[in-house]
């Protein structure tokens, strides 16, 4: 277990840290199948707030997504990146 070099990432605070990962899935209850550029796969769901004014993202959209730091397979998506 090591950094990924692969993975451009941003200190957000709390051991949290947010990653560019491309939208592979739709899955059920508003969850997401990410992509990283790592080509790791990662579940997420939309951030808390934004869920109100989230528009729906689709397969091979851009995001930027919090990895959670007890487990590095589960994030929620803070943004939606520029194609």
């Amino acid at each position: 277990m090591g950094v990924d070099p692969a993975v451009t990432e941003k200190d957000r605070g709390e051991g949290r840290r947010a990653v560019e990962a491309v939208v592979v899935e739709l899955l059920p209850q508003s969850g997401y199948l990410l992509e990283l550029s790592s080509r790791a796969q990662v579940k997420a769901h939309a951030a808390g707030a934004g869920k109100v004014n989230f528009s729906r993202l689709r397969p091979n959209d851009k995001v930027l997504v919090e990895l959670s730091p007890h487990d590095p397979t589960r994030g929620r998506i803070v943004k939606l990146l520029p194609a």
